[in-house]
């Protein structure tokens, strides 16, 4: 494109940015001549126009080149090329960057996905950093706001915001010196007190965990408890079994210790514990899912829980229990905690409150065996040192006075209710397409694509229409588990109506999908 008698060719490609792109275009520029030392630049909402792009990006480039001495601002007067440039266009080498994030997997095959949803949902990947942040696995990347059929996501809508408020308001209404210097000082990496023994009177009612608040350590949410858990436990060359299908975090954690994730399928009892123990005999630890498997939806049996419990005690491994969505429990009574069966302190048992209150309080907990307490503590000094003390005193209250039991009691009222709308809603009007089945526990529900639709495509198509679904396959590691024709349904956020307005978007975007021939 030709600006001022300037050629600047702009392409959109993920692996060089679009702010790259012009700063390296106008250095070399620069030093090649064309720009003279002194001459003034047009302005970034000019150039940006020239060059249909954000004024972020073109403020972006110009910044990176003042910073390297290619640019200066004369106040009021604009942006000008310094009087002395650098002579050369220095390109710097490739950041040094962990692999782990992109051997965790997922990258490749997630990001042209990524970029859909991205692009219907009005994000320009151009304004944030780009590179390899814009890279992460979509199945760990967070959307802005949920929208129409987001996983795993609470009901902001039936929150209650005015109680929260005024627990809030009265806290600060009644600040005495002595508290205000609590709230405002340092806070105990272990975690708040109160809501340490909040918590470990909720798991002792609700899933049978003899435990104290001395066990209890509260993370900046579940991911990092997985993620300290990895490297206190973990040395360079251990073997991990994870679930496949599975959480994609855990791999990610793993591969940044140095260990081996070692994904064994799950079938309709939960993970495989005797094919984990044939593919691992001498492995270190086990991550699992129990009372929901994430993201198929089955329980592990009791046999199995046993079973994997007893293979801890026996061989000195540890057993990660991630219990992500348990409270969320329709029909049925719930199994046991794999940390409530154990009796050898093996388990670790993790929790979370993005999902029974609100994502942004960024609190989770994890539930430790004694012997362990004191690394726990000590390393989470150095991560993060503690959560911020002041949601962490309105979560203890909202838990004390009895509203966090209501809420969660309400709130799996109203989930059965969404989720029973969707799986009708459906049936109804999404028969030909794909067949849904209940689940007992949680947020989402698992679909099953009729023969010739490709999940991914249709994935990439609904995403052009503001939909947000969720091809298994993007969990799924060996391929052992055949789960290309699946996907997630979530349901939790979303109202009646909401539900109507998206299962008929979708139903379009289904029947107009090409659909592959079946073989016979």
């Amino acid at each position: 494109m030709l600006l001022d008698g300037l050629a600047l060719t702009l392409e959109r490609r993920p692996d060089a940015p679009l702010y790259r792109q012009i700063y390296q275009g106008l250095a070399a520029e620069i030093v090649g001549g064309a720009i003279r030392p002194g001459q003034r630049l047009p302005s970034t909402r000019d150039l940006a126009q020239a060059l249909g792009v954000s004024r972020n990006t073109i403020m972006l480039a110009f910044e990176q080149l003042a910073a390297e001495g290619y640019l200066e601002g004369l106040s009021g007067s604009g942006t000008y090329v310094s009087r002395e440039p650098p002579a050369e266009v220095v390109e710097p080498g490739a950041p040094r960057i962990n692999p782990a994030i992109r051997a965790a997997g997922s990258l490749d095959r997630s990001l042209d996905l990524a970029v859909d949803l991205d692009a219907a949902l009005g994000i320009d990947p151009d304004a944030d950093l780009g590179g390899a942040l814009a890279h992460a696995p979509q199945t760990l990347r967070h959307m802005r706001r949920p929208v129409p059929f987001r996983s795993n996501f609470p009901a902001l809508d039936a929150f209650p915001v005015q109680l929260w408020a005024k627990l809030a308001a009265d806290l600060y209404r009644k600040l005495d010196a002595d508290t205000a210097n609590h709230l405002m000082g340092e806070g105990d990496p272990q975690g708040y007190a109160p809501l340490r023994e909040a918590i470990a009177e909720h798991v002792s009612l609700g899933r049978g965990i003899d435990c104290t608040a001395g066990n209890v350590i509260i993370f900046a949410g579940a991911q990092q408890a997985v993620d300290l858990a990895c490297r206190l436990l973990l040395m360079p060359g251990d073997k991990v079994v994870c679930e496949d299908p599975g959480y994609d975090g855990i791999y990610a954690s793993a591969i940044a210790t140095g260990a081996v994730p070692v994904p064994v399928p799950v079938d309709t009892d939960g993970l495989d514990i005797e094919e984990a123990l044939r593919r691992a005999p001498d492995g270190r630890m086990i991550y699992v899912t129990p009372s929901k498997q994430f993201p198929l939806g089955m329980a592990l049996s009791l046999e199995r829980r046993h079973r994997l419990v007893d293979w801890a005690n026996r061989s000195g491994g540890w057993i990660v229990e991630d219990d992500y969505d348990s409270e969320f429990r329709y029909s049925g009574r719930p199994l046991p905690s794999l940390y409530g069966m154990d009796r050898g302190g093996r388990v670790i048992y993790l929790g979370t409150f993005s999902k029974t209150l609100f994502p942004a309080l960024r609190l989770g907990f994890a539930i430790v065996p004694e012997p362990l307490v004191e690394a726990f503590v000590s390393a989470r000094t150095v991560v993060g040192r503690y959560s911020p003390i002041l949601e962490q005193v309105l979560v203890a209250r909202f838990m004390k006075e009895g509203h966090f039991a209501s809420h969660v009691r309400k709130m799996r009222k109203l989930y059965a209710q969404r989720q029973e709308y969707l799986l009708d809603a459906v049936a109804r009007r999404l028969g030909a397409c794909m067949t849904a089945r209940p689940t007992d526990t949680g947020m989402e529900i698992v679909a099953e694509l009729a023969p010739g639709i490709s999940a991914r495509a249709l994935a990439k198509a609904a995403a052009r229409e503001g939909l947000e679904i969720m091809p298994l396959s993007l969990l799924a590691r060996s391929g052992e588990v055949d789960v290309d024709d699946r996907i997630t349904l979530g349901f939790s956020p979303f109202t009646a109506r909401q539900i109507d307005e998206a299962v008929e978007t979708l139903r379009r975007v289904a029947e107009n999908l090409p659909r592959a021939p079946i073989a016979s």
